[in-house]
């Protein structure tokens, strides 16, 4: 004789099947309130700097968003000044510092030369230890001296110079 097995009735299996989503749902709400209970949150604070500079007006030239300062003919011996107005485009009181580089002097075919191992040239300027607070508008006068020196004069007529262009850095510093 075979023994039948009774078959569970809807209502049982209705029961098991709810207490199995009730049993999933609760566990997953334990969990979720488990994790955010180890987990840390920590407000931060902090203060946003941004330091920078503009430069227009006065012997700047601006062509297609490009400035360039024009120094014109400059004379072994002397001084020539330019002038622009220097904007802060800081959220702190900043120290611009002026720095010169990348030093090109090209001949008569428009071809860079050798540098010269004598270069009496000075760049300097009016805002030596200046502070600037944010959107700060100052007049500035950026000055290049040129001293006699026989030797560069040499270099100079040696190697047909005719033009030079050097970039002007300004760079912030926080006060």
């Amino acid at each position: 004789m075979k023994h039948k097995i009774p078959l569970p009735s809807i209502k049982t299996l209705l029961t098991i099947i709810v207490v199995v989503a009730y049993t999933i749902i609760l566990t997953s709400l334990i969990v979720s309130i488990i994790d955010g209970e180890s987990s840390l949150r920590m407000p931060t604070i902090g203060n946003l700097i941004t330091m920078g500079y503009e430069a227009y007006g006065g012997d700047i030239v601006t062509t297609t968003g490009n400035s360039t300062l024009d120094w014109g003919k400059v004379y072994v011996g002397t001084s020539t000044n330019r002038s622009f107005i220097l904007k802060s485009k800081s959220n702190t009181n900043t120290m611009p510092q002026l720095n010169s580089t990348d030093w090109t002097f090209k001949n008569q075919q428009d071809q860079p030369v050798v540098q010269p191992t004598v270069n009496d040239i000075t760049v300097n300027w009016t805002l030596n230890n200046a502070l600037l607070s944010p959107n700060e508008e100052v007049n500035v006068t950026i000055t290049l001296t040129i001293k006699y020196d026989a030797a560069f004069v040499d270099y100079l007529i040696n190697n047909q110079v005719k033009t030079f262009s050097f970039d002007i850095i300004i760079q912030p510093t926080r006060v």
